[in-house]
């Protein structure tokens, strides 16, 4: 049922769920089976593209017989899961114009220690290696090959500038440094110089697909517009739910429905001011893809991302997309092809797109399966593929010089 009352439903939303229920995958065996870790500052109960990334990853090698075990921290609400190690207290801080985390503790750093040395690993394998603070321990400690995969688009770093050297050491000893879109190169190569390599983001195509069932909130009597992402300001929900009212001004019906959770929530929530077609629906995990799939548009106005994660998952859904015309989503989508791109923070430009899409349906099937087609080459056994080729490489490398 949707929380179409938000003064009543705070309570609902602040409930998160702790982990994705997927559907069992058959297993398989690579010739050669790998102890890893993966090292991750963000990992469930909290809900982003890293973690995302993380267990998606971890579970598809799992499935070709890899030992994975997830090294981070101590969240409000997690759960004890099967090969998930955590350590100290996550603390949430204000960083790169959004809230970020940092893990807190004492004896971090002999703990850190303590857990890569008892996990006899063969690769330790670091997400956003530059960020304090597990990251940069499993750097410092790790005994083994580390690979690096960074995540994040960002305008400018003052830490990166004054603290330049320090990092740059550390990059110096990552044995790979992955990035998942050039987006991504293009940031870091402002402070750093290191050999990357791009990986993009993967997606379950067989989760994500446009035959599942409808969930309870979205209207069957008018089209939807689909906001799915965490209450943060760089993902734009102020300025789609401006542009919702500009569609409805020219006479549309449409349905908003806003699928996320954070600590922004009352101030959208009165933006929102009792809106009866703007359908606040709090944190979904499980039922993503259904809130694609029976979507008319998924709406993407987001002002700064290194990936299009959530593009992904709408293509994937054969859902049509209005998104901003940023570096990291070009690295996805083709205006025209799978989207219709506006200008960043563009009210207007956003409720035209919205207007030209709620008016063809034809154009809206066609932007979706093209997407559909698209998303096929981001499947996870691929991404996790080429992941583990780099392991590989890193492994021999080490084996020759030794």
């Amino acid at each position: 049922m949707p929380l179409s009352n938000p003064a009543s439903s705070s309570a609902a939303l602040k409930r998160r769920p702790a982990l994705p229920n997927l559907p069992t995958l058959p297993e398989l065996h690579d010739e050669r089976t790998l102890r890893i870790a993966l090292v991750t500052e963000y990992y469930y109960p909290h809900l982003g593209g890293v973690c995302e990334h993380v267990h998606f990853f971890a579970r598809e090698a799992r499935r070709r017989g890899h030992r994975v075990d997830i090294i981070t921290s101590n969240l409000p609400g997690a759960e004890p899961q099967p090969h998930v190690i955590r350590l100290g207290r996550s603390q949430p801080v204000y960083a790169n114009g959004s809230q970020a985390r940092i893990t807190v503790g004492l004896g971090l750093r002999k703990e850190m220690r303590r857990i890569l040395r008892e996990g006899r690993y063969d690769v330790v394998h670091v997400h956003s290696p530059l960020t304090p603070i597990l990251p940069l321990l499993a750097i410092e400690e790790a005994d083994c090959p580390v690979v690096g995969t960074f995540h994040t688009y960002f305008d400018k770093s003052n830490g990166y500038r004054f603290l330049n050297g320090y990092f740059q050491r550390r990059l110096d000893m990552l044995d790979a440094a992955i990035c998942v879109s050039h987006s991504t190169t293009v940031a870091l190569e402002r402070y750093f110089s290191a050999p990357w390599q791009i990986i993009p983001n993967g997606i379950d195509t067989d989760v994500f697909h446009p035959s599942v069932s409808a969930p309870a909130a979205i209207r069957k009597d008018v089209p939807s517009i689909l906001f799915l992402g965490r209450f943060d300001p760089r993902n734009g929900l102020s300025t789609l739910i401006d542009s919702f009212r500009k569609v409805k001004g020219k006479r549309r019906q449409a349905q908003l429905v806003v699928v996320g959770d954070g600590p922004l929530r009352e101030h959208y929530y009165k933006q929102a001011r009792g809106d009866r077609d703007i359908t606040f629906v709090g944190a979904v995990l499980e039922g993503r893809p259904s809130y694609y799939a029976h979507s008319s548009i998924y709406a993407c106005p987001t002002t700064k991302a290194s990936f299009g994660i959530t593009l992904l998952e709408s293509m994937a859904c054969e859902t049509p997309i209005v998104c901003s015309d940023i570096l990291g989503f070009q690295d996805v989508v083709v205006n025209g092809r799978e989207a219709l791109m506006t200008p960043c923070g563009d009210r207007d430009a956003i409720a035209d797109a919205l207007v030209q899409l709620l008016d063809d349906e034809g154009l809206r099937i066609q932007l979706g399966t093209t997407g559909r087609y698209e998303s096929m080459k981001y499947s996870w056994p691929r991404v996790t593929s080429q992941v583990l080729d780099v392991y590989h490489n890193v492994m021999g490398r080490v084996a020759v010089s030794v």
